[in-house]
């Protein structure tokens, strides 16, 4: 019994003014289980064509309107229909006739009055050349499809090269430039100027080895083989280590930064140290897209089974049309603020975004350009099963994010 989910073989098209030449085809055919569509003139024929897409064309030569010639001519000199084979019916026997229709493409003929066994013979034999042309054509189509992938995706790992290569130097540009300040001036350098400098390098040596560490874990957590070590974790002790390690920077630049967190909040079941780093790379984003004056506020509420987290800025917003792509690897908007960049290839949030799926849980953000961005973490209590079934461990499929 036939598939009835499979597809609808492509039919073949009978061109004939003749009604019984059509009939006769068309039982011949449909025999032997050929699906047949049916067609009394050359018009008809080609708008059959583009609605049916047939496999075959029997085309009949001498026709109103417009004759068989016209229309096998008409077919092959169109790219969509070149590769269609058409053979002509006719009870034309004359050798100059034949050698017309060889020159304008047709791939065969059959002649009149029709032969059960010859059309049979010779419709089996150009399906057979149809397929392989077909697959000659879908090789040649995927081969394209991949090189222009290739093409794609060497563009792309060159400009992504150019961009981790670029934001790590600036990192390490500001380690040596303070180092050598403090080797050129150590002898008449007070000890604020000097906690300064090194306040700075500890900085950007942070900001390079956090940048460094999300390029390696990223590949792992993308591939599965992340381990995850579960353990009750407080959000407030996490968040709380975060802020104290930004005191300096949010003083200097003049952003107020407050944690939110209530202490009396349940424990969610996670890896503390990738939480940690996600809080961090949060933090650290916020800060690169709020200007002096503004603000930036950690957050923390239970929903049902769920902790979510929200840490928010009163920076310049994500554009809309980049918010959908915000947590895709090396997709990082520049800062308008004019202010110094915080140091970021667009990892960081991907960095986010995989490790609270690999938790079970969800990431998303809101945001309005000019008035802030907040995003917002939910990890459930529980978190995922068992340490074996966390999907960065074994073989679970990843969540989907969510955007609101």
């Amino acid at each position: 019994m036939p598939d009835p989910s499979a597809p609808r073989p492509a039919p073949i098209l009978v061109v004939d003014d003749d009604q019984r030449n059509v009939r006769l085809m068309e039982s011949i055919l449909r025999t032997q289980g050929y699906p047949v569509v049916r067609a009394y003139d050359g018009e008809e024929a080609l708008r059959l064509i583009d609605a049916e897409k047939p496999d075959l064309v029997l085309l009949d030569v001498m026709m109103p309107k417009m004759s068989g010639f016209e229309v096998c001519q008409r077919l092959k000199g169109r790219y969509e229909t070149r590769l269609l084979p058409v053979i002509m019916v006719t009870a034309l026997n004359a050798l100059e006739d034949k050698v017309q229709a060889l020159e304008i493409g047709a791939d065969d003929f059959l002649s009149k009055p029709i032969n059960k066994v010859e059309l049979l013979a010779k419709v089996r034999a150009t399906l057979r050349v149809k397929s392989l042309q077909d697959e000659v054509e879908r090789q040649k189509k995927e081969l394209e499809e991949r090189n222009q992938e290739l093409i794609r995706i060497q563009g792309f790992k060159e400009s992504m090269t150019q961009m981790v290569v670029h934001d790590l130097k600036n990192p390490l540009a500001g380690i040596m430039g303070n180092i050598q300040l403090i080797q050129m001036q150590r002898s008449e350098m007070t000890e604020a100027k000097l906690e300064e400098l090194l306040t700075r390098t500890q900085e950007s040596s942070r900001q390079l080895m956090r940048m460094i560490v999300n390029i390696l874990d990223i590949g792992k957590l993308e591939e599965q083989k992340m381990p995850i070590h579960l353990e009750p974790v407080q959000l407030h002790a996490v968040v709380r280590d975060n802020v104290a390690e930004l005191t300096s920077l949010s003083a200097r630049d003049g952003i107020r930064l407050e944690s939110r967190v209530r202490p009396d909040l349940p424990a969610v079941r996670a890896d503390r140290e990738l939480v940690s780093r996600v809080v961090a790379n949060l933090l650290n984003n916020a800060f690169k897209h709020t200007p002096s004056g503004g603000e930036v506020v950690v957050d923390a509420q239970q929903e049902g089974d769920d902790l979510v987290l929200t840490v928010r800025d009163t920076g310049e917003g994500i554009p809309e049309d980049l918010q959908p792509y915000i947590f895709d690897k090396f997709v990082a908007g520049e800062s308008v603020a004019g202010r110094r960049r915080m140091y970021d290839s667009g990892l960081g949030l991907t960095f986010c975004k995989l490790v609270v799926q690999s938790h079970r849980g969800r990431i998303w953000i809101k945001s309005r350009p000019g008035e802030g961005t907040t995003v917002f973490v939910s990890l459930p209590m529980r978190g995922p099963a068992s340490e074996a079934a966390a999907p960065g461990v074994s073989g679970g499929g990843l969540a989907g994010a969510s955007a609101a």
